[in-house]
């Protein structure tokens, strides 16, 4: 039920991985656990980080495809 679910993402949190990669470890959606990781949170029983708080250093955003090809595609598809 709920609560079991609750019950994994607090096993899960590890005060490193985001409600996504506990998602993915336990085979569930991003959204039921985010709404878990909520849940904990406003009951004390884990912390989020505040929303000013510095953002964690990770690996860099992906690429921004180019906006040349995005566009031949289009005109492409269009031409059809």
């Amino acid at each position: 039920g709920p609560a079991g679910g609750r019950r994994a993402v607090l096993a899960a949190a590890d005060g490193v991985r985001t409600p996504v990669q506990i998602a993915r470890a336990l085979g569930r959606s991003a959204f039921a656990t985010l709404l878990d990781v909520r849940r904990l949170a406003a009951a004390g029983l884990v912390r989020t980080p505040c929303a000013d708080a510095p953002a964690a250093p990770g690996p860099p955003p992906p690429a921004a495809p180019e906006l040349s090809l995005l566009y031949r595609i289009r005109d492409a598809l269009e031409a059809l």
